[in-house]
């Protein structure tokens, strides 16, 4: 007896729900599985799931989706009672399939979406049931999935955020991820701080505030008070205050051009949060070698800045660092002079320095009142920092 006809016995046989068999059990079109249709769902086995039903609406949007050659692979249950009265899914090896009555059609939730949508307690959360499948967004970058209660979305740099309410009715209402304003969330919806009720998501290029009992959100501009935010111009002098001390402590280096903002990155997931932007910054030095031609490095440095909430400080980082180091042919066969050496002499010097903190800006000095809620690194390579409105 297979393992899909001890599945079968086990759930009624021609009796159960399933019905009588409507095909022979064969093999799957990825080679690896084994599945049975039934006149009212289908068995499918893998080795590494075992043998389990899949039948109604969640079986047709299986089916929709690919079957086992889907995103979703095979089911690893059952069709299971939700903890929410009513609602039926199955788990797969890759994501979930859910439906709720009285909705006509199920659908699958996956990846960091999935994952996202877990960690606020899944249908029992506040999100509640997906009401679309896994989507791409507009703009060809992201996905989404929206629920019943609100939006998770996802962009490979920021992984996967929900966003609900107000909040999500004025991202909504003001073009999404493909408003230049705000981009794509990189928080879920927090409170201002532990003890309000006050609510707020960070975007990539600005802030939407929520405060508590009104019925309207807004949008929030930068702080200008004691020159918290920065020009690019500003935060650039700012990093070669830290970059050249550091690059010229060898008498023996000089700096030929820069250091040049050369590009600000996108922001990026760790694991566990989304760091800023980064600056990139770019120098061209000299190694002074008497009588010889000097060799050259090309050197660039990653910054990033972020804020020190706590102790109310704006910090900057040296994160990497790559350089090109060229020796020309005559000072290195006459002078000896060698590229390797010089490069260990960049490494010896820069490494103590990776993730150091330097701090740019000490904003300890403001009133107590002001709280502050984000730290944003502008795409232009402004640096502004936003509050919690006082009223």
């Amino acid at each position: 007896m297979s393992a899909i006809d001890q599945k079968y016995n086990e759930l009624g046989g021609p009796a159960g729900f399933l019905g009588s068999p409507a095909s022979e059990e064969l093999s799957c079109p990825d080679g690896e599985g084994r599945y049975r249709h039934y006149q009212h769902g289908s068995i499918y086995w893998h080795s590494k799931t075992d043998a389990h039903e899949v039948h109604g609406l969640i079986r047709a949007k299986w089916a929709k989706l690919g079957w086992e050659k889907s995103v979703l692979g095979y089911p690893k249950t059952d069709e299971r009672n939700c903890p929410v009265a009513g609602g039926k899914y199955n788990l797969f090896q890759r994501g979930t399939i859910l439906w709720f009555p009285p909705s006509k059609e199920a659908f699958e939730v996956h990846g960091a979406i999935r994952s996202k949508w877990v960690s606020l307690g899944c249908e029992s959360g506040f999100l509640g049931f997906p009401v679309t499948d896994e989507l791409p967004c507009p703009d060809g970058i992201g996905r989404f999935n929206h629920f019943q209660n609100g939006s998770i979305y996802w962009k490979p740099s920021i992984s996967a955020h929900e966003v609900h309410g107000l909040i999500r009715n004025y991202w909504a209402d003001h073009g999404w991820e493909q408003n230049p304003d705000l981009g794509y969330p990189i928080s879920d919806e927090l409170p201002t701080k532990a003890s309000s009720k006050n609510r707020y998501s960070d975007f990539e290029n600005g802030v939407v505030f929520w405060k508590y009992g009104d019925n309207k959100v807004s949008v929030l501009s930068k702080l200008t008070l004691e020159d918290a935010s920065k020009t690019t111009a500003e935060v650039l002098g700012e990093i070669n205050n830290i970059i050249i001390p550091l690059i010229t402590a060898s008498s023996e280096v000089y700096i030929e051009s820069g250091p040049d903002l050369s590009e600000i990155t996108d922001y990026y997931f760790d694991g566990n949060k989304v760091h800023n932007r980064k600056y990139k910054v770019h120098v061209t030095m000299g190694v002074d070698v008497p009588i010889f031609t000097d060799p050259t490095i090309n050197l660039d440095l990653w910054i990033e800045i972020s804020l020190d909430k706590p102790a109310k400080k704006v910090r900057a980082y040296l994160v990497q660092y790559h350089y090109h180091v060229h020796v020309p042919a005559d000072t290195h066969t006459l002078a000896g002079v060698d590229a390797s050496d010089i490069g260990d002499k960049i490494k010896n010097t820069l490494d103590p320095y990776i993730w150091k903190p330097f701090d740019v800006k000490d904003l300890s000095t403001l009133p107590e009142a002001i709280n502050i809620l984000s730290l944003k690194v502008m795409p232009n390579g402004d640096l502004n920092v936003y509050i919690e409105p006082l009223t």
